[in-house]
């Protein structure tokens, strides 16, 4: 079985290496443009570019599979028996789609028909949804909107930011990819339809919940407003990790790992009393400093509960607790942060 794998991040490609290391004919692999990144804005190579090249699998990138005619006719040309797509980031057109004997098949990081779209890992997080899971679906002329053949749902966990949701996905997508390339397999000689009743695919009407986008993340996105709920500041931030952010004094601040003060904890032997805190929030303002915790934090309001920021990274800087973080913005009690 030959196969032809669409991906771009490292999401994708730890699904083609799972291919890969079960023994699967790779013939090609098709991603998207080298990006500047890091601090130096060096040109880098995708994930999935990066995992091909180390194993000896010949690369095809593209800018828009839909407009590039040359990359096209190329891919249509090696006459593959399926294409698996994770995470491509382009709409792939019907005719690339219909053009595999065994099919066009995506691996979707949500519980399909809701997440239908770009990013559906940071929305259901930004979204406070219970729960996630991945689907295997028959590609067609819709967006995500493909007959279901396999899925799995997980709880998504307080603790739970785009990172490690994203690796536990990842694990789920890579081992029902293999499943269903496995009972793909035997549908050879199948019609389109006599393969699908055989794989038991469910139209997505028929499945929980209902559709809904999950767009792309634009830059608007990742600025903290503080004049809000700590749950919905505390959702963003573990959705957008680790690019969430905040000003003070014109100077970026990521955020990285927050706490809602709405009990009594204690971090690093340090009580933090509800109480005593929720008595100096009263007269304050969303995103203002109300305390400062040595060796553990600040505690920002917000227009409900107080939010200690426990990590972060100033512009220019390392990753530091929010102690050290308060001593590098030379933020102090009373400062609004935000502006």
């Amino acid at each position: 079985m030959k196969i032809v794998f669409w991906g771009t991040p490292q999401y994708a490609a730890l699904n083609l290496k799972s291919i890969i290391n079960e023994g699967y004919n790779v013939i090609a692999v098709v991603t998207q443009p080298d990006r500047k990144r890091g601090r130096g804005k060096q040109l880098t190579p995708s994930e999935v570019r990066k995992v091909a090249i180390d194993n000896d699998i010949p690369v095809f990138i593209t800018h828009s599979i839909s407009n590039d005619q040359h990359t096209k006719k190329s891919i249509l040309s090696l006459n593959a028996d399926i294409f698996i797509v994770v995470a491509f980031g382009q709409i792939l057109p019907l005719e690339i789609i219909r053009q595999p004997k065994l099919g066009s098949w995506n691996s979707h990081a949500s519980l399909l028909p809701k997440w239908r779209g770009a990013a559906p890992i940071q929305w259901s997080l930004i979204n406070n949804d219970y729960k996630t899971g991945v689907c295997i679906m028959a590609m067609d002329d819709g967006l995500d909107t493909g007959p279901v053949i396999k899925q799995e749902s997980i709880k998504i966990d307080k603790v739970d930011n785009y990172e490690t949701l994203t690796n536990k996905l990842c694990k789920i997508s890579s081992t029902l990819l293999i499943k269903s390339l496995k009972d793909i397999e035997k549908t050879i000689g199948f019609s389109v339809k006599e393969r699908l009743n055989k794989l038991q695919a469910i139209d997505q009407k028929l499945l929980a919940g209902y559709p809904c986008y999950a767009r792309q993340i634009k830059k608007e996105d990742y600025l903290i407003d503080w004049n809000t709920n700590a749950i919905k500041v505390l959702k963003k931030i573990n959705g957008l990790y680790p690019n969430a952010y905040t000003f003070f004094q014109a100077r970026r601040l990521k955020i990285l790992e927050v706490v809602i003060l709405d009990k009594s904890i204690t971090i690093n032997d340090n009580k933090i009393d509800y109480i005593i805190i929720n008595k100096k929030l009263k007269g304050r303002l969303a995103g203002e400093v109300i305390s400062i915790i040595k060796n553990v934090g600040f505690i920002v309001a917000t227009n409900d509960f107080p939010i200690l920021i426990i990590s972060g990274k100033l512009q220019g800087k390392n990753q530091v607790d929010g102690y050290t973080l308060s001593i590098q913005s030379n933020i102090e009690i009373s400062s609004k942060i935000g502006i």
